[in-house]
């Protein structure tokens, strides 16, 4: 059997994405324009959350004796797939960095045809004997959003957290830092929680958004079911941006090893994410969303 070249099929893949999102560069104007819009917006956005959150914490301060800090129930939802690894590293930073791992609910989605099914069941039933609230589901579903989704359906946390087996949580204690900073807002109104999830501009895009519970009983999902894989994080973004109801936490940070930016995690379930071009078609269903997005961004201020 011939060993996989993985950085060549990133590197090919990375091209396609630029290819695809890159407008007409030959018209200079056009390119001056967009460059001084993706300015300005950087720009705002780095302004506009900066001076959110200290409003938002000068006010929680002079209301604090006041206002009791509530300690959140929060629900991690893990679709993974032959990512056996991959998924204990996971779980393994979680435990290690919470203050209190028996308010976390933990959601697993694992395809029925997986061929690490035993591996999972097998750690899953070790962390359940440690009296950590872990749940797994077995099923076949086609796309991510959908896997996500489905276990929406079954949790009952506060907060929401859709996650990926790829990520790893670096801030000790990030749970206890998350009942303070949800206690800065409006916690019973739809809302979207950007922690720092390593982007390069943290104010324009969060990998992890944290969503509350009166978002989700409002739109009835997490994730969008428009898209095959991508997006569902960029959806929530962009729906909280829209109503102002986002909040950007630098201080607490998760690490997505994802393949694009760390090729030596590239695997096979990687390959079958790309497959079909699904990259490709959620950039065209993304464009073509716009007025989906107002609908739905409106929903939540119902």
């Amino acid at each position: 059997m011939n060993k996989i070249d993985f950085r060549a099929i990133i590197q090919n893949q990375k091209k396609k994405f630029k290819a695809k999102v890159k407008k007409d560069k030959k018209n200079i104007l056009r390119s001056i324009q967009k460059e001084i819009l993706v300015f300005f917006k950087k720009v705002y956005w780095k302004n506009f959350f900066s001076i959110k959150y200290i409003l938002l914490t000068i006010a929680y301060f002079i209301k604090y004796k006041k206002k009791k800090i509530k300690k959140n129930s929060i629900s991690i939802l893990l679709p993974t797939r032959c990512r056996f690894f991959k998924f204990k590293r996971f779980m393994e930073s979680l435990i290690k960095k919470n203050f209190n791992k028996f308010r976390i609910e933990i959601l697993v989605f694992l395809d029925d045809d997986d061929p690490e099914k035993k591996l999972y069941v097998n750690l899953i039933d070790i962390i359940y004997s440690k009296k950590i609230n872990i749940k797994l589901f077995i099923k076949k579903l086609e796309t991510h959003p959908k896997r996500v989704n489905y276990l929406a359906k079954r949790c009952s946390g506060d907060l929401l957290l859709a996650m990926n087996d790829d990520n790893l949580i670096i801030t000790q204690n990030w749970d206890v830092i998350l009942d303070i900073e949800c206690s800065k807002i409006d916690i019973i109104k739809p809302y979207a929680i950007w922690i720092n999830s390593g982007n390069k501009y943290p104010y324009l895009h969060c990998h992890q958004p944290i969503i509350n519970r009166a978002w989700y009983d409002r739109l009835g999902y997490v994730y969008s079911e428009l898209f095959n894989f991508w997006y569902g994080d960029t959806w929530i973004c962009d729906l909280s941006k829209r109503i102002n109801k986002c909040l950007l936490l630098k201080n607490i940070i998760f690490k997505e090893l994802n393949a694009q930016a760390f090729p030596e995690e590239a695997d096979l379930t990687y390959l079958k994410n790309i497959s079909n071009n699904n990259m490709e078609k959620d950039i065209d269903i993304w464009n073509l969303s716009f007025s989906e997005r107002l609908k739905e961004s409106r929903k939540l201020l119902k």
